[in-house]
């Protein structure tokens, strides 16, 4: 069979992607070992809901998690025929106890703290993006989880209370997860399954991602079993990206942590911050416009070709 395609948002910190979404389907598809191209996507505009990621397997497009596992099962590719039935409906509930409990404050980490998101999340997505979508996505993935945490917790909610709330269920979700991992290689047994490539995309952008604000990834660090479930599946699947991101990063310490030319450019971070902003100003607008023109267009065309940014790698 010819190769699947799937299209993501770039990996940064040693992760393959760092969309939570993206990181589902690519570790699932790691663990089956399907044959895929895997492409990082600098521009989502033309995707089907604007969104990565997207799987591709000729006419047929894929835009979410459990679209791909169903899929692939129709072509013989599963990591779930060993479960039972009560293992299986174990498997269910733990997969919506995940996005009850623990997606709220995961949004809420990465996109409602202000800290995080204006230090991290969002000139990380900005680099991942072409110009003037850089300015667009990030600001609109926000909005989404603001909405998603108003509805939940009430639009005029103090931001502190819901944070402390959110953090609190998610601290008992992660505890849940330690007591049934336990000592266990995966949550059902030495074989893994489309849960345990949910979980790993939950924890390993919060395991290994630098936030400002770690609350919620001190929870996860502080939980043993957990920590070690992402180690061994980032070592086993992802070694490539593991090892090249330690790379770089040994040779960027010892380089030392501030260059001669950044301490002479200091005086004009205000400058460029103030340009940025009138720059973004700008974007927008014009991007507006585009948008309502194109919008009748989105549904016909396809997203286009991108340069293959790295091939999948064989499990180890």
């Amino acid at each position: 069979m010819a190769s699947i395609e799937l299209d993501i948002w770039r990996g940064e910190w040693g992760l393959a992607s760092i969309d939570l979404e993206c990181l589902k389907v690519l570790t699932y598809m790691k663990f089956i070992g399907v044959p895929v191209k895997v492409r990082e996507v600098s521009n989502p505009f033309f995707t089907p809901k604007g969104t990565l990621p997207v799987v591709r397997d000729g006419r047929k497009v894929l835009t979410n998690f459990e679209e791909v596992v169903d899929y692939l099962k129709t072509l013989h590719y599963s990591t779930d025929l060993h479960l039972n039935t009560k293992q299986a409906a174990e498997a269910s509930a733990f997969t919506q106890y995940l996005k009850d409990k623990l997606y709220p404050a995961y949004q809420y980490c990465w996109w409602v703290d202000e800290k995080n998101y204006g230090d991290l999340t969002r000139p990380t997505y900005a680099k991942a993006l072409q110009l003037p979508f850089n300015f667009y996505y990030p600001s609109r993935y926000q909005n989404a989880a603001k909405d998603m945490i108003e509805a939940l917790f009430g639009e005029h909610a103090d931001l502190r209370e819901i944070e402390r709330t959110a953090f609190l269920e998610a601290e008992k979700c992660l505890k849940t997860l330690s007591d049934r991992l336990g000592e266990s290689e995966y949550f059902f047994g030495n074989r893994p399954t489309s849960f345990d490539a949910v979980v790993f995309a939950y924890l390993a952008p919060l395991v290994k991602a630098p936030f400002p604000n770690p609350t919620l990834a001190n929870h996860v660090k502080a939980i043993n079993n957990l920590s070690r479930f992402v180690a061994r599946i980032s070592q086993k699947n992802f070694r490539n990206v593991t090892d090249e991101y330690n790379k770089q990063n040994a040779k960027k310490k010892s380089a030392g942590t501030q260059s001669e030319s950044e301490i002479a450019n200091f005086p004009n971070q205000t400058r460029n911050k103030i340009l940025a902003a009138l720059f973004a100003a700008i974007a927008m607008t014009g991007f507006a416009v585009a948008n309502g023109m194109f919008q009748d267009m989105k549904e016909f065309q396809h997203s286009q070709d991108y340069s293959e940014m790295f091939e999948n790698e064989e499990d180890n």
